[in-house]
């Protein structure tokens, strides 16, 4: 681990979405193949044989079937079977699945009440819900193990990756990222059916965008006898409804951190940039004109889903490798085109989709409580190997349940209840290494995504996300204990945001009232110590 990282490693561990790259020409097989030294784990064969179990929480992503998945789930236990027969050592995995809306809470009350399992998934290992974990030792240092039981995971993860504070700190590594495969999935969709209708080209200024939804609100594009449609569709705690912070160039958070940027030679938080103030109200703006949701305060995952297919919404943003989610079938009308959206075009011709991200879906984490941690250890190093039936599996899930196989060749049908019911939860929610859902053969078995627009809307996040100059900047200690000054839920900032767009504040001194506020609750150390920081690691 020497030359990846100087000193030594530590591992957080999460679920989350890394895309597994396969060739096209990959003939899909569960029939495992003879592997290669440099892919695949080595098999303790000769060790005597020690049952291993692991017990993971993570969020359920608002996944209806994850929601009721039990830790016995045939997934997990299918997934610890396969893995079980590769290592030649009983492994027993278990997922609980928390709802993604109380994650945060619900972790924070179990590390608090010291119901900790053996692996937890986060976001970074510095979340609020265990800010001081790594410190009072109960997340694991990994290095060492990384280094003797980890060679796949070294060589699919960037090098750059692991100095993440998301993963690291002081030096040592206490997470293992799930990859995000395209690195920055961000998409914007629109209904293009409906603009076709209403005789518009597709919006590229914010002029354009604010006109295409005066017309949404005003004409019954559904059918359904009502103006009930909206321009764009947001979320309460306000996942996927970040676009209008993103079309001025700022974010409030990304990957669990605040996103910081340099404002006339002072590195402060987005949060409280000047510019936040314009987008809070431009918020506001779109709530008072009917063009977004006036429910959006109490609108859940779940909710958010069912009013896009429900032919209620013109523009939503989303992740590009939940495009199937959005395939015409899923609407009521069952009439639906979507298109992709370039994001909003700046005055140099420029355009604004979002920001850059870190690459991580999620970080798994080991926590003092593992027995065993060596075998989670060989277990998410062969997530990140070419073995061919963990392929099979995070591709085409259980054979006789989702797939069928005869003369070596697999039959699978995305149709199947138990494929449509339950695909993610084998392609992505257990898989630690990536997501499945735009492997090339997946894509092409379910013939349901055009594969052009998928190619557009990477080429859209290759040429039109901002960088975060904060990304590797560690959270300021002293306010990576105090959520209420993050930007998430139970934050100063999304009180605000929210109290000005439903007028319960005046705007125009609500936002220097919290930036006040912000400053003396620690916000100015917080400031200090990010200076501090800028001045040493800046880009010349």
């Amino acid at each position: 681990m020497k030359k990846w990282l100087p000193a030594a490693l530590s591992v957080t561990v999460s679920i989350s979405v890394l895309l597994t790259a396969c060739s096209s020409n990959d003939a899909p097989s569960a029939t495992d193949t003879k592997a290669t030294a440099t892919t695949e784990t080595s098999k303790a064969t000769e060790a005597p044989k020690v049952q291993a179990t692991f017990n993971v929480i993570s969020n359920d992503g608002g996944y209806a079937y994850s929601k009721t998945a039990t830790k016995e789930d045939p997934y997990h236990t299918e997934m610890a079977r396969l893995f079980s027969e590769f290592s030649g050592q009983p492994t027993t995995i278990k997922y609980e699945f928390i709802p993604s809306a109380d994650y945060t809470q619900q972790v924070t009350v179990r590390f608090a009440s010291g119901d900790i399992p053996e692996v937890v998934t986060s976001d970074s290992i510095l979340n609020s819900a265990h800010a001081t974990a790594v410190e009072n030792g109960i997340f694991l240092p990994l290095n060492d193990l990384i280094d003797k039981y980890g060679k796949n995971i070294k060589a699919k993860v960037p090098e750059a990756t692991w100095s993440l504070p998301a993963l690291s700190k002081d030096g040592k590594i206490y997470g293992i990222p799930k990859l995000l495969t395209p690195i920055n999935p961000q998409a914007l969709l629109i209904r293009k059916d409906w603009l076709d209708k209403l005789g518009m080209k597709q919006p590229e200024t914010m002029e354009e965008y604010l006109a295409f939804f005066e017309k949404v609100k005003t004409t019954d594009l559904n059918g359904n006898g009502k103006n009930d449609e909206v321009g764009y569709e947001i979320r309460g705690m306000f996942g996927f409804s970040n676009f209008f912070f993103y079309a001025q160039g700022i974010s409030p958070g990304e990957n669990g951190a605040l996103v910081w940027h340099d404002v006339n030679g002072q590195f402060i938080p987005d949060i409280i940039n000047p510019k936040m103030k314009e987008a809070m109200l431009f918020y506001k703006m779109l709530y008072d004109k009917g063009y977004i949701n006036k429910d959006f305060i109490n609108v859940k995952d779940a909710d958010w889903v069912k009013a896009i297919q429900d032919d209620k919404v013109a523009t939503w943003s989303h992740d590009l490798r939940n495009l199937n989610s959005w395939t015409p079938d899923k609407f009521a009308g069952k009439s639906a085109k979507i298109d992709l959206l370039p994001g909003v075009k700046q005055a140099d011709g420029k355009y604004l989709l979002g920001p850059k991200g870190t690459g991580i879906a999620k970080v798994y984490i080991l926590t003092k409580n593992a027995k065993n941690p060596e075998r989670f250890i060989q277990f998410l190093d062969w997530t990140y190997s070419d073995n061919a039936k963990k392929d099979t599996f995070f591709r085409y899930g259980i054979k006789d349940r989702n797939y069928t196989e005869a003369n070596g060749q697999i039959t699978w049908d995305p149709k199947l209840p138990a494929n449509a019911n339950e695909k993610l939860q084998y392609q992505t929610m257990v898989n630690p290494s990536g997501d499945t859902r735009m492997d090339p053969e997946v894509i092409k078995r379910e013939g349901v995504i055009d594969p052009e627009l998928v190619k557009k809307g990477m080429g859209y996040e290759e040429k039109n996300l901002f960088e975060i100059p904060s990304m590797s900047m560690p959270t300021p200690d002293s306010i990576k204990t105090k959520p209420e000054l993050g930007f998430a839920a139970g934050s100063l900032f999304l009180d605000t945001l929210t109290q000005i767009m439903i007028g319960k504040i005046d705007p125009d001194k609500a936002f220097d009232n919290f930036v006040a506020d912000w400053k003396k609750r620690g916000g100015d150390q917080a400031i200090k110590e990010a200076n501090d920081w800028y001045a040493k690691n800046k880009k010349k």
